[in-house]
């Protein structure tokens, strides 16, 4: 379906009956690639959305692109649907776009699931490189390294082949099951918009450090369940440091489990978040 949401038109879908949930795709700039989630979920007891976000496949290619103006295309979107309150799903950036969201409007959600997400310390990028590098094997390794030193010197489709060699490299380090790589999100062969990705990363490490934001999750009285994967590379020390700031967090991690979760161990998160969702505790 298509709706006007804060000045652009934006797909999302509506399906289910029951207590409403919306789930909120990574990138920033990638597309809605969370049906395999909403698959775990029993739409008999859930009401489940899901949509493309600003700047992303089928929505409105219009800025801008920050933090305060997705925020408000996320509540917009509650709006337009007549919900009162809802529950919130996000995955790696959408993590962080549900947490600045619940932040800003504690008293439109019931509870948070922040899911594989990276904190809201900016350093997490360099341990994230680390152990990205750690997670391959000595060849893929090898391979990434000359890759990455030599991508300066090229141009043309020499330089893009290059370039998507080195993603693949780095990507499949996020999955414990690599076989799966096809089953990764992309459309078209590509996984997001680059311009919407380069301004709301710069835009969300700005908006966490505001005396705000943070004031805001201090007295956050929303409850929140951190999903982490053992073996993602984006360390789950941020995860463990930003749950401990929130009144009701609380961070489980899954063994054997990389970024994509519903790919490395679906029956594990399945049941970890129909409990949460049903129950609001952890088993």
């Amino acid at each position: 379906m298509m709706a006007m949401i804060n000045g652009i038109p934006l797909w999302y879908t509506d399906e289910g009956t029951g207590l409403p949930i919306v789930l909120l795709h990574g990138g920033p700039g990638a597309y809605d690639y969370m049906e395999p989630v909403s698959a775990l979920l029993d739409q008999r007891l859930l009401r489940v959305i899901r949509y493309d976000q600003r700047g992303s496949w089928r929505s409105g290619k219009t800025g801008p692109y920050d933090l305060e103006t997705f925020i408000e295309d996320l509540e917009q979107l509650r709006i337009h649907l007549g919900m009162e309150r809802w529950m919130i799903c996000g995955h790696s950036w959408g993590a962080s776009l549900g947490l600045a969201y619940t932040a800003h409007y504690p008293h439109r959600v019931d509870a948070l699931i922040y899911l594989s997400g990276t904190g809201i310390d900016p350093a997490w990028h360099e341990q994230y490189r680390i152990n990205r590098l750690a997670a391959m094997n000595s060849v893929d390794r090898e391979e990434y390294i000359h890759l990455r030193s030599i991508l300066g010197t090229l141009t043309g489709e020499l330089w893009q082949h290059t370039s998507d060699r080195i993603r693949e490299l780095s990507v499949r380090t996020d999955l414990v099951r690599q076989e799966q790589y096809d089953q990764l999100p992309r459309v078209d062969g590509q996984y997001l918009n680059n311009e919407v990705n380069r301004q709301l990363i710069d835009s969300v490490s700005a908006y966490f450090a505001t005396d705000s934001f943070r004031q805001a999750l201090a007295g956050m009285a929303v409850r929140v369940l951190c999903i982490h994967g053992e073996n993602d590379p984006r360390p789950v020390s941020v995860v463990r440091q930003l749950s401990d700031k929130l009144p009701q967090g609380v961070l489980i991690s899954i063994e054997d489990c990389g970024h994509y979760p519903w790919l490395d161990q679906p029956e594990e998160l399945g049941r970890r978040l129909q409990h949460f969702l049903m129950y609001g505790t952890m088993e």
